[in-house]
Parts: structure tokens; sequence; C-alpha cells
């Protein structure tokens, strides 16, 4: 569902992009928190090739896709490709995916944008945009161009950015509402950070390595009068097509600002944010979880947050500076995409199952479990939102969240000194994976059932440990409130 401009800054994603010759590991990396306004059923799925699981199939067998908030029906692709997909049961702009050719896509809000033309919420593409994609795309670009046609074709139904990225470049894919969207391409020696708004600046439709466009991106806006080439300005996108409360709104600024900051060293002004910027250092994979970690807006401090009684988090929300880790996140994501590897090696997700800054990151191998197994481990795959089962990986950790965000002062340290130690071996053991190749005795096979295992037993491990802890916490009979 859409979100109102309010809602988009306080509770909506974050997501960060560093390129290729930016980051340390020389490969594409793109963070995700995702970000919703209630604590929402978190699944993972694999989808085999020609899988269907979101279509509707009429009695003659046609098999429909049909948009869950508009009258739309579109027709179904009878050759798709296999991809991983993250659900968030309830929410149906939310989903994340990654497909058998390397392209991962994720979704932020726009929070509001100048297009408000009233038929778009009664007709129009919405929720099935990143899943077409995953489904046909094997580029990021040819992934961009799809969407682009949909957008083209059926118009838009609310205000939408999504990411879209393969092992060569990754874009922005900005959508204000309607038939008008604007994709950029993240330099590969610099980083973006991406909040709730509109972010490219001024652009040139005519470097399509650059920009990919629809044909009237300018002239709509000149009909619409909110772009006047007399006055002998430069087509500024953001600025255009983005409201002046949600470009000024220091919810989406605040972290954009920290976000570089943490990044690149480099502090900008709330009111003049850039598209991207190179880092003065090459960027880890550590620096980029620490990123979607902070807790604290730049320039400001918890200390009175820690103080309060009542959830960490939400003490912290309660100013206009937003952090990146909120209280609403409910899954954080580090998706490497290595252009030097080939096969199931290429990519690995690292993810944390819930809010970051109190959960470990462990490493996934999408592709590796795309060849081997049918799905992800029990725990991961189920969770019922009206049911509370402990067995479900998305109950556990969100139970585990709630303990320790109700007295985060005194849990943190705790939390940390358990995790960090995993987090560290599943890198290591990830860096001895990256470095396996293919010989007479080591099949692509065995390779990708190795890679699927260590992830599942990292995996379960993070989840051990949770239950572990919050046994503990139980036992010293600490009262453990759960709050929405």
């Amino acid at each position: 569902m859409g979100l109102s401009a309010v809602e988009g800054n306080e509770l909506g994603c974050t997501t960060i992009i560093v390129g290729r010759s930016a980051s340390q590991s020389g490969c594409l990396v793109v963070g995700h928190n995702e970000d919703d306004a209630h604590r929402l059923v978190v699944r993972h799925h694999i989808v085999k090739a020609g899988e269907h699981p979101a279509a509707t199939r009429l009695r003659d067998g046609t098999l429909l896709y049909r948009e869950p908030h508009t009258s739309l029906e579109l027709p179904v692709p009878e050759d798709t490709l296999a991809y991983d997909w993250t659900e968030l049961v309830g929410q149906d702009f939310a989903d994340g995916f990654l497909n058998s050719e390397g392209v991962s896509i994720c979704c932020d809000s726009a929070a509001g944008t100048r297009e408000q033309q009233p038929e778009l919420e009664q007709g129009g593409i919405g929720h099935f945009v990143p899943q077409l994609v995953a489904e046909q795309a094997h580029s990021a670009r040819e992934g961009v161009l799809l969407a682009g046609r949909l957008v083209d074709a059926y118009g838009y139904c609310d205000a939408r950015i999504i990411t879209i990225a393969d092992q060569h470049e990754a874009w922005i894919l900005q959508i204000p509402g309607g038939h008008q969207w604007l994709a950029e391409r993240v330099p590969d020696d610099a980083v973006v950070v991406l909040p709730n708004y509109l972010i490219s600046r001024q652009i040139d439709v005519t470097d399509t390595d650059r920009f990919l466009a629809s044909p009237d991106l300018e002239t709509h806006a000149m009909q619409r009068g909110w772009y006047d080439p007399i006055k002998a300005e430069p087509f500024d996108f953001k600025r255009v097509y983005g409201p002046l409360d949600i470009n000024d709104s220091p919810l989406s600024t605040s972290r954009q600002q920290t976000g570089f900051f943490l990044l690149t060293g480099r502090e900008f002004p709330l009111d003049n944010m850039p598209f991207s910027y190179a880092p003065q250092h090459p960027v880890s994979l550590g620096d980029v979880m620490a990123c979607l970690r902070c807790v604290t807006p730049h320039g400001q401090s918890t200390q009175q947050a820690l103080e309060m009684s009542g959830s960490f988090h939400k003490n912290v929300a309660q100013t206009t500076m937003r952090p990146i880790s909120v209280w609403t996140t409910q899954e954080s994501s580090v998706t490497e995409l290595r252009n030097k590897a080939s096969g199931p090696q290429s990519v690995t997700v690292w993810r944390a199952s819930g809010i970051p800054d109190e959960l470990p990151y462990t490493p996934w191998y999408p592709l590796a479990m795309m060849a081997t197994v049918p799905g992800y481990p029990d725990p991961y795959a189920m969770g019922d939102p009206d049911h509370l089962d402990m067995s479900s990986a998305f109950w556990t950790f969100r139970l585990f969240v709630t303990a320790v965000d109700s007295n985060y002062a005194r849990h943190i340290a705790e939390v940390q000194a358990a995790f960090l130690p995993l987090e560290e071996q599943a890198m290591e053991v990830d860096r001895l994976l990256q470095n396996m190749h293919l010989d007479t005795d080591t099949s692509g096979e065995t390779i990708a059932k190795l890679l699927t295992a260590c992830g599942e037993g990292l995996g379960m491990e993070a989840l051990s440990i949770c239950r572990e802890l919050f046994r503990q916490w139980q036992t010293n009979s600490e009262r453990t409130p759960f709050r929405e």
C-alpha cells in the first residue's frame, strides 16, 4: 500500500549503493533497510523457473496477475527465470528479489511527489513491477527498460523508487506516478544514499549510458506548470517533480547526510544533497553494515533516549532528525554482486532479520540455493501473522528485538558480545568460499551445495543464539513487553 508523505519520510526505507571501484572488495554493493509502518511477517522463498506463485488461475486455465489496489489485470509471462523472493506479508510494495541472472531489486517509497492525479489511485500498475523484472530481466539495464515500458503502458499507481542492480551496474529508477519515470546509473567510483524522495538532480536524457527516461519527462513537467525552460534554469528532476516540503524534510535529508558522512567523510548541507559522491577510501562490507545499523542522526546524541523508559528506537525517533536504523526496520540486507566471479559464488546476500543494530548479518547464497534445493530452511520460509510460533525465524527474531529494544542500555552490549564473533566467523567463511575454484575434484554442483549448507548453518546459528539469550532473560524473570 502507498504511504502518505509524512509516513513515507518517517517510516520509509533506506538504500545504499556502492559502485564497483568505490568498494574495497571490487563488488557492486546494495544495502537496504526495509522499513514499514507495522511489524510484518517476513518469509523467504526460492521460486523455480516457470513458477508463478502470485498468479490467479481462471477457470479456462489462464494465468493473470491482479494488482491488489487497482483494477489492472496483467498477462503472466510464459517463460520466467528462477528467483529469490523476500516476502513481507500484508505490504504490497515491500518485497525484494534476486533472480538467477544475478539481478537484484529492492524498493523505497518516494514519500510524495507533485504527481497527484486522482485516476492513478484507481488504475495502473504498481505491486507487480519488481516481480516482473525479477522474472524476465537478464541485466540491470534490461530490468530498467522493462519497468519503464510497463510504466509507459499502464501508468504507475503510486510514487516509488526501485534500485535495480547486477554485477556490472546499478540504476536508481524513480517513478513520480503516472507515466513518467527516470533512471540514473550509479557511478562506479561513487556511493548513493537513498532516503524517501527523488534524488536525481540535473539530467541529460541524451546520455543513455547514465540516464534512461520516459520520452515526455520534461514536456509533461512543462504542461503541468512545474518547469519553464524560458527561465533558462537547468532541468533539476528533484526540484521539478518533488514538492518542496518533501525535498526539505529532515526526516529524509538527515538520513542522507548521515549516510554520506559515514561513507565518505563529507558533510553536505541538508538543503543541497548530491545524487552520489566518491568516498575518500574504499568502502568495506563492514562500513555498509555500520551505516545501516546507525541509530544516531548525524550531529545528534542518543544519551537521552538511552535514559528513557520504553522502546529505545521510538525514543530516538522523537526528533525531526531520523536515524537510519529504526524500530520499523523489518529486515536489513547487504548484497554483494561480483563481476569477477561466476555461478553461485557471484552473489552473497547478508541479512539481519530485523532491526540490524540488534542482530547479526549472516550470508545467504541464493544462486546456489536455486541450483540445489527447493527453498529456505523451514524456520525462514514460514510465519503466520496471526499465530505466534517460536519455531518460525520471524517470530523468534521479532520477540528478541522487542526484548532488546525495551531495555536497550542493559542488553545491547550483551547482544554485541554474542553476535559479533558469529559475524566475524561468517565473513571468514565467506572469504574462504569465494576463494574456491573449480577443478577436477570440485564441481560446480559441489560448490553450490557447500555454499547452501554454510548459509543455512550460519542462519540457524543466529537463530539459536537469539533463542538462548531470550531464554536467559525469561529465566531471570525479566518482563518482555510486546510492542508494535
